[in-house]
């Protein structure tokens, strides 16, 4: 079949597959898992390119996710996703991979270990299609999310030393550490150059361009690609570029762009890549997993094993990587709390359910299978790579495993545990706007006089009138934030039947628009321009009732 054609039906596939995760109620990562198992066994087979995978999905998922974390939760839960990024990874390469070689002496140590690091990235994107539609508990999910930013750099890096040490045969410790500490810092150098970069090229070039939206969106769509290649080309991580570029975004320029259109353009277009990719993701996991683990029971039959002994061996290293996860945490938890008290601070240390949750929480996804996809062949002396075929199906049974289990598990616990949190953004919200409200009352004022005197007759009345028309909105707006519960629910009540008359106004505007096209009375130019107008008005509409409280129905 034509490549062409290929991506289109894949694409396809990925839209029927999110309008039907509502009416089969299965979290949509798996279901697409299974969707794309499916059309494998139906016989539309897709290669898989394990470079050419991390090159066009990884860089801009992960890009796109660290432009978005937020920057002050980000600084707060510091220190636990870096314990988890990239201590957890060494300590569960180093602890698998002494208990696969243990567990099966013919596997080389290194092969263990390379087995072990490409198991310990784990998946945010998988996690979230199945919380979706689940309340957790904000500090939780962004410690998940910023780990999932980091260890897939640190558990890719790990995996590369294990893999270069089974093809060389000899393994130093200190070269490894070395190696480890310079594809790392030099990946996040890369990335913060580029962030940096483009960050200088919005601010002296393309925000005079505000017009030419088109330029700022292509250069962002390739800048997480110009930054990974190059710090591939440099044998640096490109992972850590990608996301050293989104974070340093982030930091000198959030959510970017200089104007508005160019802003919701750019999400417009984000948020559809994202669609698209993550549901290609999990659609090609699915088109792959049927060969690899057909793969891994005719092998363990023609060693004289039950393929139930691979189930038994999958199950036992998944239920190590929990073990040794939810060990991690609590050693983790213990010393940061310890070393908090001996400094006089305090640091809330999380319960029990939420280091289950923390535990179970470690899905496995797309790195991890590109990862152990991309094992050699062959050893420098021609033998063939030691256990591959085995290495690959245990890998991609704990993947459906570790998904699994969190669908099963997950739910439950977080369902039990606190949302202390839960309206800290909505009260930020309102403070943020009395705030803005203020400072556009004190800018205002501060420049009135200056514009008035600039101003002579009948333009100085108007400008008059209508700074004292917007002076009186930005106070309206504060008085219905100081007025007691009674009078805030009649201001509400007043607003949103003033939205909904406006919203009935609005489509009877573009019904007409519509009418005159069809009669010929305004051509397509004019329509085009009126039906933005109207879409703007619409939005801005219909996003202001979304933030109004919703109606107390007694």
């Amino acid at each position: 079949m034509h490549l062409t054609t290929t991506i289109l039906i894949l694409l396809f596939v990925t839209a029927m597959t999110n309008l039907a995760v509502t009416v089969v109620r299965v979290p949509l990562p798996l279901l697409q898992i299974a969707v794309g198992a499916l059309c494998d066994f139906a016989g539309f087979h897709v290669s898989f390119d394990p470079s050419l995978f991390l090159l066009l999905f990884i860089p801009p998922l992960l890009f796109a996710d660290a432009y978005r974390i937020p920057k002050r939760e980000l600084g707060e839960v510091g220190v636990p996703v870096i314990a988890l990024a990239v201590g957890l990874v060494l300590f569960t390469t180093v602890g698998v991979g002494f208990f696969v070689h243990w567990l099966l002496p013919f596997v080389p140590l290194a092969a263990a270990f390379a087995l072990a690091a490409v198991l310990s990235p784990t998946d945010a994107v998988a996690l979230s299609g199945i919380m979706s539609g689940r309340s957790m508990p904000r500090r939780f999910m962004h410690i998940l999310q910023g780990e999932a930013l980091l260890n897939d750099a640190s558990g890719l890096v790990s995996f590369n030393v294990a893999v270069s040490a089974v093809m060389v045969g000899s393994f130093s410790l200190s070269q490894a550490a070395l190696s480890f500490v310079i594809v790392a810092a030099g990946g996040l150098a890369v990335g913060g150059a580029y962030g940096w970069g483009f960050f200088q090229l919005d601010r002296y070039v393309l925000a005079r361009r505000s017009e030419e939206a088109s330029i700022y969106i292509l250069l962002i769509l390739l800048l997480p690609f110009a930054s990974y290649l190059t710090a591939q080309a440099l044998d640096l991580s490109g992972i850590l570029a990608a996301v050293a570029t989104g974070v340093t975004l982030n930091l000198m320029d959030p959510f970017g762009g200089t104007h508005g259109a160019i802003r919701r353009r750019t999400f417009a277009i984000w948020s559809t890549l994202e669609f698209a990719f993550n549901g290609l993701i999990f659609l090609l996991l699915g088109l792959q997993l049927p060969a690899i683990l057909a793969q891994g029971v005719r092998i363990t039959v023609h060693a004289g094993h039950s393929p139930w002994d691979l189930l038994l061996l999958t199950g036992t290293v998944l239920l190590v990587l929990v073990v040794l996860r939810f060990i991690w945490v609590v050693l983790a938890t213990t010393v940061r709390s310890g070393v908090s008290r001996a400094r006089g601070r305090h640091v809330p240390i999380p319960g029990f359910l939420a280091i289950c949750a923390t535990s179970v929480a470690g899905v496995r996804g797309a790195v991890t299978l590109a990862g152990i996809l991309s094992l050699p062949l062959l050893l420098p002396n021609g033998k063939g790579f030691p256990n591959r075929p085995l290495l690959i199906s245990t890998a991609a049974g704990v993947i459906i495993l570790s998904m699994l289990l969190a669908v099963l598990t997950l739910p439950w616990l977080i369902g039990r545990m606190p949302l202390p949190d839960a309206n800290r953004v909505d009260d930020e919200i309102e403070r943020a706007r009395r705030q803005m409200a203020e400072g556009a009352i004190r800018e205002i004022e501060a420049r009135l006089p200056a514009a008035l005197d600039r101003r002579q007759g009948a333009a100085r009345a108007a400008y008059e009138e209508a700074a004292r028309r917007v002076l009186a909105d930005y106070r309206l707006k504060l008085q219905g934030r100081d007025d007691d519960d009674e009078h805030q629910e009649q201001a509400q009540e007043d607003q949103r039947a003033e939205i909904a008359l406006r919203l009935r106004g609005v489509r009877a505007e573009r019904a007409e628009m519509r009418s005159l096209r069809r009669r010929h009375a305004i051509n397509d130019e004019a329509v085009q321009l009126l039906i933005e107008e109207l879409d703007l008005e619409e939005e801005t509409l219909s996003h202001i009732a979304r933030t109004l409280p919703q109606k107390q129905v007694m």
